[in-house]
């Protein structure tokens, strides 16, 4: 008869391991405003630490009990949900970008929910998923499962410390910047379209302007759209390898 042991640092190491895994899988797909179901995640999470346990190294805690390995654990699942937290500026910028956007084509009386997070119009999920499609149709969620291993070796498992969160939180201030970067070529003809609307209203008072206005500017937006989406899409990418390279570089300080 065969007996297959598991020593306590392989066990300590893939437990660890797992929650890191676990908190970029967790947090992901929130922040993406992809709707995958909790045991999937978890499952891949187990997939993903079961491949980097040939990387893994832990340093085991001094202390016995279980207050210790709690402790470990919730630095491991900061450590993976930081690692995601690019995710949610880029598609928060993109999902701010299409609210400009869709209120300057008058679309916010128009809710839509996807996920667990409600539009408050319809360019404005157009855009958020366009983000989360883009995230993996450019490779990024390669770059961050290289980050992951990376972490590894710079944030070993079982220790306290983690690297300084001050890149990340400067990282979040830039989300206003990368909306208007992505809105900006059609804030511009739309702004122009809304003071036209306001010109034509005020010299020609017989003209119903509430009835012919948002169906124009609706047409015209829809139009700028079709004609802008390369360039929309190339920006939200442009977003998405700023801060991808952003949060990595968080791990070496």
């Amino acid at each position: 008869m065969i007996h297959l042991q598991i020593g306590a640092d392989v066990a300590g190491a893939f437990v660890l391991l797992f929650a890191r895994a676990g908190g970029v899988l967790l947090a992901l797909p929130q922040m993406l405003g992809v709707a995958i179901p909790v045991r999937i995640r978890l499952l891949l999470a187990m997939l993903l630490a079961g491949a980097l346990m040939p990387m893994a190294q832990i340093a085991m805690p001094a202390a016995d009990g279980l207050g210790p390995v709690a402790l470990l654990a919730i630095r491991e699942l900061a450590i993976g949900a930081i690692l995601s937290f690019s995710a949610a500026v880029v598609v928060g910028a993109a999902i701010m970008a299409g609210d400009l956007c869709g209120t300057g084509m008058e679309l916010n009386s128009g809710s839509l929910l996807r996920g667990n997070a409600q539009m408050p119009n319809v360019t404005a999920d157009a855009f958020g998923t366009l983000a989360g499609a883009l995230f993996f149709l450019g490779g990024f969620h390669r770059a961050l499962l290289m980050g992951l291993a990376r972490s590894l070796q710079v944030a070993p498992l079982g220790r306290l410390v983690i690297p300084d969160p001050a890149a990340l939180l400067r990282l979040g201030g830039r989300v206003f910047t990368l909306a208007l970067a992505i809105a900006l070529p059609l804030l511009i003809p739309l702004f122009v379209l809304a003071v036209a609307q306001g010109v034509i209203a005020r010299l020609a008072p017989q003209v119903n302007i509430l009835v012919a206005a948002p169906a124009a500017i609706l047409l015209a937006g829809l139009t700028l759209l079709a004609l802008d989406a390369t360039g929309i899409a190339a920006a939200i990418t442009r977003a998405w390898s700023s801060t991808m390279l952003q949060s990595l570089g968080w791990l070496d300080g």
